[in-house]
Protein backbone atom coordinates (compact mmCIF):
# COMPACT_ATOMS: atom_id res chain seq x y z
CA UNK A 1 0.00 0.00 0.00
CA UNK A 2 2.63 2.34 1.23
CA UNK A 3 4.85 2.17 -1.97
CA UNK A 4 2.26 2.53 -4.33
CA UNK A 5 1.26 5.98 -2.83
CA UNK A 6 5.29 6.37 -2.20
CA UNK A 7 6.12 6.26 -5.58
CA UNK A 8 3.34 8.21 -6.96
CA UNK A 9 4.34 11.18 -4.55
CA UNK A 10 7.84 10.55 -5.92
CA UNK A 11 6.59 10.81 -9.77
CA UNK A 12 5.40 14.62 -9.33
CA UNK A 13 8.02 15.77 -6.24
CA UNK A 14 11.19 13.39 -5.33
CA UNK A 15 12.35 15.55 -3.12
CA UNK A 16 9.34 14.80 -0.75
CA UNK A 17 10.27 13.18 2.59
CA UNK A 18 8.25 11.83 5.26
CA UNK A 19 8.12 9.32 8.22
CA UNK A 20 6.22 6.77 6.02
CA UNK A 21 5.67 4.55 9.79
CA UNK A 22 3.44 7.47 10.12
CA UNK A 23 1.65 7.41 7.06
CA UNK A 24 1.01 3.63 6.97
CA UNK A 25 -1.16 2.68 9.80
CA UNK A 26 -3.80 5.66 8.67
CA UNK A 27 -4.05 4.04 5.11
CA UNK A 28 -6.66 1.76 3.75
CA UNK A 29 -8.34 0.12 1.24
CA UNK A 30 -11.22 -0.13 -0.33
CA UNK A 31 -12.13 -3.62 -3.04
CA UNK A 32 -14.82 -3.07 -5.13
CA UNK A 33 -16.72 -5.79 -7.67
CA UNK A 34 -16.81 -4.76 -11.33
CA UNK A 35 -19.96 -2.01 -11.22
CA UNK A 36 -19.73 -1.04 -7.99
CA UNK A 37 -20.10 2.27 -6.98
CA UNK A 38 -16.85 4.32 -5.38
CA UNK A 39 -19.07 7.47 -4.34
CA UNK A 40 -21.75 8.62 -6.08
CA UNK A 41 -22.41 12.36 -7.38
CA UNK A 42 -24.38 14.44 -4.95
CA UNK A 43 -22.69 12.81 -1.78
CA UNK A 44 -19.33 14.50 -0.77
CA UNK A 45 -16.50 12.37 -1.30
CA UNK A 46 -14.92 11.84 2.25
CA UNK A 47 -11.46 10.68 0.37
CA UNK A 48 -9.31 11.11 -2.62
CA UNK A 49 -7.58 7.72 -3.71
CA UNK A 50 -5.20 5.95 -5.37
CA UNK A 51 -5.94 3.19 -7.66
CA UNK A 52 -3.77 -0.37 -6.73
CA UNK A 53 -5.50 -2.65 -9.02
CA UNK A 54 -8.00 -2.91 -11.57
CA UNK A 55 -10.01 0.10 -13.19
CA UNK A 56 -12.47 2.41 -12.25
CA UNK A 57 -14.05 5.44 -14.76
CA UNK A 58 -15.16 9.12 -13.27
CA UNK A 59 -18.56 9.72 -15.21
CA UNK A 60 -21.59 12.45 -14.72
CA UNK A 61 -25.32 12.33 -16.19
CA UNK A 62 -26.36 14.73 -18.43
CA UNK A 63 -29.75 14.21 -19.70
CA UNK A 64 -30.34 10.97 -18.32
CA UNK A 65 -27.22 9.87 -20.33
CA UNK A 66 -23.62 8.81 -18.58
CA UNK A 67 -20.68 10.80 -20.05
CA UNK A 68 -17.41 9.29 -19.25
CA UNK A 69 -14.35 11.89 -18.21
CA UNK A 70 -11.57 9.99 -17.07
CA UNK A 71 -10.20 6.27 -16.36
CA UNK A 72 -8.46 5.29 -13.88
CA UNK A 73 -6.22 1.81 -13.96
CA UNK A 74 -3.09 1.39 -11.73
CA UNK A 75 -1.45 4.14 -10.53
CA UNK A 76 -3.88 7.09 -11.02
CA UNK A 77 -5.49 9.30 -8.48
CA UNK A 78 -8.97 9.13 -8.03
CA UNK A 79 -11.66 10.94 -6.48
CA UNK A 80 -13.44 14.24 -6.52
CA UNK A 81 -10.90 16.75 -4.87
CA UNK A 82 -12.88 19.64 -4.91
CA UNK A 83 -16.13 17.88 -2.75
CA UNK A 84 -13.26 16.37 -0.64
CA UNK A 85 -11.48 19.62 0.17
CA UNK A 86 -14.75 21.83 0.52
CA UNK A 87 -16.92 18.91 1.61
CA UNK A 88 -19.35 19.98 -0.82
CA UNK A 89 -21.51 17.08 -3.10
CA UNK A 90 -19.38 15.37 -5.52
CA UNK A 91 -20.36 16.48 -9.29
CA UNK A 92 -19.11 13.00 -10.44
CA UNK A 93 -19.21 9.41 -9.76
CA UNK A 94 -16.34 6.40 -9.44
CA UNK A 95 -17.69 3.16 -10.87
CA UNK A 96 -15.33 -0.06 -10.40
CA UNK A 97 -15.33 -1.18 -14.24
CA UNK A 98 -13.39 -4.31 -13.37
CA UNK A 99 -12.37 -5.72 -9.88
CA UNK A 100 -10.38 -3.14 -8.31
CA UNK A 101 -8.33 -1.97 -5.34
CA UNK A 102 -8.55 1.81 -4.40
CA UNK A 103 -5.88 3.25 -1.39
CA UNK A 104 -8.02 5.05 0.34
CA UNK A 105 -6.50 9.08 1.66
CA UNK A 106 -8.87 10.14 4.24
CA UNK A 107 -8.42 13.81 5.74
CA UNK A 108 -6.16 12.66 8.36
CA UNK A 109 -4.39 11.28 5.59
CA UNK A 110 -4.04 14.24 3.93
CA UNK A 111 -3.00 16.65 7.13
CA UNK A 112 -0.05 14.26 7.74
CA UNK A 113 0.96 14.82 4.91
CA UNK A 114 0.78 17.96 4.74
CA UNK A 115 2.13 18.53 8.33
CA UNK A 116 5.63 17.33 6.87
CA UNK A 117 8.35 19.93 5.84
CA UNK A 118 6.86 20.06 2.55
CA UNK A 119 3.67 18.81 3.01
CA UNK A 120 2.23 22.52 1.37
CA UNK A 121 4.61 22.10 -1.71
CA UNK A 122 3.46 18.60 -2.37
CA UNK A 123 -0.39 19.65 -1.99
CA UNK A 124 0.41 21.91 -4.22
CA UNK A 125 2.03 19.98 -7.11
CA UNK A 126 -1.04 17.00 -6.56
CA UNK A 127 -3.66 19.60 -6.97
CA UNK A 128 -1.40 21.04 -10.39
CA UNK A 129 -1.41 17.25 -11.08
CA UNK A 130 -5.51 16.93 -11.25
CA UNK A 131 -5.72 20.58 -12.85
CA UNK A 132 -3.09 19.94 -15.63
CA UNK A 133 -4.70 16.21 -16.74
CA UNK A 134 -8.25 18.41 -16.31
CA UNK A 135 -7.56 21.04 -18.58
CA UNK A 136 -5.84 18.59 -21.06
CA UNK A 137 -8.98 16.32 -20.93
CA UNK A 138 -11.40 19.64 -21.48
CA UNK A 139 -8.75 20.65 -24.06
CA UNK A 140 -8.56 17.60 -26.01
CA UNK A 141 -13.19 17.64 -25.74
CA UNK A 142 -13.32 21.18 -27.83
CA UNK A 143 -10.24 21.14 -30.11
CA UNK A 144 -10.33 17.52 -30.95
CA UNK A 145 -11.85 14.84 -33.09
CA UNK A 146 -13.42 11.93 -31.56
CA UNK A 147 -11.06 10.31 -34.08
CA UNK A 148 -8.35 12.13 -32.75
CA UNK A 149 -9.14 11.41 -28.96
CA UNK A 150 -9.19 7.60 -30.38
CA UNK A 151 -5.77 7.65 -31.86
CA UNK A 152 -4.35 9.31 -28.44
CA UNK A 153 -5.51 6.35 -26.84
CA UNK A 154 -4.31 4.17 -28.79
CA UNK A 155 -0.88 5.64 -28.52
CA UNK A 156 -0.73 6.62 -25.02
CA UNK A 157 -3.12 3.64 -23.30
CA UNK A 158 -3.39 1.20 -25.54
CA UNK A 159 -3.79 -1.54 -22.73
CA UNK A 160 -7.18 0.02 -21.51
CA UNK A 161 -8.79 -0.10 -24.95
CA UNK A 162 -8.31 -4.06 -24.25
CA UNK A 163 -10.04 -3.54 -20.20
CA UNK A 164 -12.79 -1.06 -20.89
CA UNK A 165 -16.27 -1.82 -22.40
CA UNK A 166 -16.67 -0.35 -25.97
CA UNK A 167 -19.58 1.80 -24.71
CA UNK A 168 -17.60 3.31 -22.15
CA UNK A 169 -15.03 4.54 -24.61
CA UNK A 170 -17.44 5.52 -26.79
CA UNK A 171 -18.71 7.16 -24.18
CA UNK A 172 -15.26 8.74 -23.27
CA UNK A 173 -14.75 10.04 -27.14
CA UNK A 174 -18.19 11.61 -27.26
CA UNK A 175 -19.97 8.89 -29.44
CA UNK A 176 -22.91 6.70 -29.28
CA UNK A 177 -21.21 3.05 -29.36
CA UNK A 178 -22.36 2.35 -33.00
CA UNK A 179 -20.16 5.37 -33.99
CA UNK A 180 -16.78 3.62 -32.22
CA UNK A 181 -17.26 0.44 -34.42
CA UNK A 182 -17.93 2.78 -37.59
CA UNK A 183 -14.86 4.81 -36.60
CA UNK A 184 -12.46 1.80 -35.09
CA UNK A 185 -13.19 0.22 -38.52
CA UNK A 186 -11.90 3.21 -40.66
CA UNK A 187 -9.00 3.33 -38.46
CA UNK A 188 -8.33 -0.03 -39.00
CA UNK A 189 -8.70 0.04 -42.75
CA UNK A 190 -5.95 3.05 -43.10
CA UNK A 191 -3.43 0.53 -41.14
CA UNK A 192 -3.26 1.54 -37.44
CA UNK A 193 -1.96 -1.23 -35.12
Amino acid sequence: MRESLRLFIQSIFPQFVIDWLIVEPLLGTRKLNRGEMLFHEGDTCEFVGLTLKGCLRMFFLKDGKELTLFFHPEHYPVGDYQSFRLHQPACFSCQAIEDSEVLILNQQVIRVLESAPDGQQLMRLMVEYLAFRLRDRLLSLYRDTPEQRYLRLLETEPQLLQRIPQHYIASYLGLEPESLSRLKRRVYQRGFP
